[in-house]
């Protein structure tokens, strides 16, 4: 993981198009799918966080527990990217419930979406993975940033 040091080596960023600002302090949880053997595929997150003000996720929670052949997470740092098949997880429901895109009247929103998952590949071990979302209470989009 050399060349992003200070950073991980998957980050995202959601931006609310129905309110026109960042998604702050939606949950965001990262599944490695991609098992080295059978036996150690898991369906739970190794890694979790919340969204900042600015709608980023920067710098993971991690899973003391996670496998690290799976992840290449040490002593709660990630110290290299393995190769294979992600999934991250926007729980997007609570976002809307709690108020964000109000659009009923009674200062909850609706959302079609109660979580968005996005399935990639990483295949660099270097390099890095950026995964925006754009987000209203009834459609999203997603593409590579960088």
């Amino acid at each position: 993981m050399s060349p992003q040091a200070t950073r991980d080596p998957i980050t995202c960023h959601i931006l609310d198009t129905h309110r026109g600002r960042p998604a702050s302090s939606v949950l965001v949880q990262l599944y490695n799918i991609s098992p080295v053997t059978p036996d150690t595929f898991s369906s739970t997150p190794f890694a979790q966080a919340k969204t900042d003000a600015d709608g980023r996720i920067t710098k993971w929670n991690f899973d003391p527990d996670v496998d690290a052949k799976l992840t290449g997470v040490e002593d709660n740092k990630w110290v290299r990217v393995v190769p294979g098949d992600y999934k991250i997880k926007f729980l997007t429901g609570k976002y809307f419930a709690e108020g964000a895109g109000n659009d009923n009247g009674d200062g909850k929103g609706r959302s079609f979406f109660p979580y968005v998952e996005v399935v990639f590949t990483v295949d660099d071990v270097n390099g890095h993975y950026h995964i925006p979302l754009l987000l209203s209470n009834y459609s999203y989009t997603t593409y590579r940033g960088s």
